[in-house]
């Protein structure tokens, strides 16, 4: 291996960067640890086990000598350095390619999918590694890009490489064929209406005496719409603890601050019962109306028992006309979704219907795009309120707006109080 590298430096004409950290001692790391961080997220031991290391080493070190050789260019021409000011940074450099995050970003180059490299980590990985500033001029986004170009180079020149690269291709589709082996095949709506009617068919009584809950009251005979206005404004909720350390640390004043907030309250209040009342499912059912709303309300004004009902409704008018093609309504628990979403088992709501564990029926996830690219839903978000992190709640918020912006012609609704409501997004109702 070192003969080897002899042979390639001296067919190169590099600079003393690369004569100076690629050493003996690097390759005695080489052998042990380097190749193996850099390709960390690249090859998988299944691709790389039948062949020696050596192919592997070689690429490690044309690329780091390419990398290098970007850096001294850098330094020298863009930043104007003396090659003895460059020698400052020798040390600061060596310990910056042995990070283990900088080894990850370098080895995504020879990834066969790559097309940009995460420059800005490896500024940051800079700072934190507390080395010597760099001058103003020195841009890492050229260099990444510029060593990017040589990695591909290094990849069309080495036949072993490019066989190992066609084992990853292979292995990736071989694991793609495997997950999607396991995608349920059915969109089974006949068995998807019997669970929504088992599901929501009856209301829950549990709170009331057992005697009463012997007996199930159907919801779809007792079902009454309610009323709502339409909301232009939320007046927001401030928590007390803000408002109290705001006091504390003289920054308001508690009765100007009481005054204002009852101000602003009956404003919004004149402005909201200005609004003519509607029933909400007229105004669910308003074609001149945008696709998407908010139906806010206090707690137990029966937002859920609305979107149950809506589901209901489905299952009675596709049984009555026997037509499957209804728009198919999906219901989506946002506690439930956030708590598969952080155990890892989805990753967007498609995938949490395909097969999250806490999604009561499971729809293939590629049939159910069709049905929402074609607009052939309506698809409820329930209890955004329920969510009582500030950070994933926004999360949730940008991934309903991301949602609509992918299926337009879909109709969504979302429910909440209005503590969990930002202002601004949707058409928003407020049960009267």
């Amino acid at each position: 291996m070192v003969e080897w590298f002899t042979l390639w430096i001296g067919q190169k004409a590099v600079g003393f960067l690369v004569k100076t950290i690629i050493s003996e001692e690097f390759f005695k790391d080489l052998v042990k640890d380097y190749a193996k961080d850099f390709f960390k997220n690249i090859f998988n031991n299944a691709v790389t086990a039948p062949f020696k290391q050596e192919p592997l080493q070689k690429a490690v070190v044309m690329a780091l000598t390419e990398f290098l050789q970007a850096m001294q260019e850098q330094l020298k021409v863009r930043c104007r350095l003396s090659e003895a000011e460059i020698q400052n940074y020798t040390e600061d450099i060596n310990k910056f390619i042995r990070d283990k995050s900088v080894k990850e970003i370098l080895g995504q180059a020879f990834d066969i999918k790559c097309d940009s490299l995460d420059f800005k980590t490896l500024a940051d990985s800079w700072k934190r590694l507390q080395l010597k500033l760099l001058p103003p001029k020195f841009n890492w986004q050229t260099i990444t890009e510029q060593y990017l170009i040589q990695v591909q180079d290094i990849l069309s020149d080495s036949e072993e490489l490019r066989y190992i690269l066609e084992l990853q291709k292979l292995s990736s589709i071989d694991k793609t064929l495997k997950e999607n082996a396991d995608i349920p095949k059915d969109f089974n709506l006949p068995q998807y209406l019997e669970t929504i009617r088992e599901r929501y068919g009856n209301l829950k009584l549990d709170s009331l005496e057992t005697t009463a809950r012997e007996h199930p009251v159907n919801l779809w005979q007792m079902f009454i719409p309610q009323n709502v206005r339409q909301v232009y404004q939320v007046l927001p909720e401030l928590p007390k603890e803000y408002l109290r350390r705001l006091q504390e640390s003289k920054q308001l004043d508690a009765e100007f601050a009481i005054e204002k907030l009852q101000e602003e309250t009956e404003r919004y209040q004149r402005n909201y019962f200005e609004q003519p009342i509607r029933s909400v499912l007229d105004v669910i059912r308003d074609k001149q109306r945008k696709n998407y709303l908010i139906i806010l309300g206090d707690p137990g004004s029966g937002k859920s028992t609305l979107l149950q009902y809506l589901a209901l409704d489905w299952v009675e008018k596709t049984l009555e006309q026997n037509d499957f093609n209804l728009p198919i309504p999906l219901l989506i628990e946002l506690r439930n979704y956030m708590r598969d979403r952080d155990a890892g088992s989805c990753n967007n709501f498609l995938q949490f219907y395909h097969n999250s564990p806490n999604c009561f029926y499971h729809l293939n996830q590629h049939k159910l795009h069709q049905q929402l690219k074609a607009g052939n839903a309506l698809v409820m978000f329930d209890g955004l309120d329920e969510i009582f992190e500030s950070a994933k709640r926004e999360e949730v918020i940008t991934c309903i707006h991301r949602f609509t912006n992918e299926y337009p012609d879909v109709q969504v609704i979302v429910t909440s109080r209005i503590i969990g409501k930002r202002s601004q997004e949707l058409s928003c109702y407020c049960k009267k």
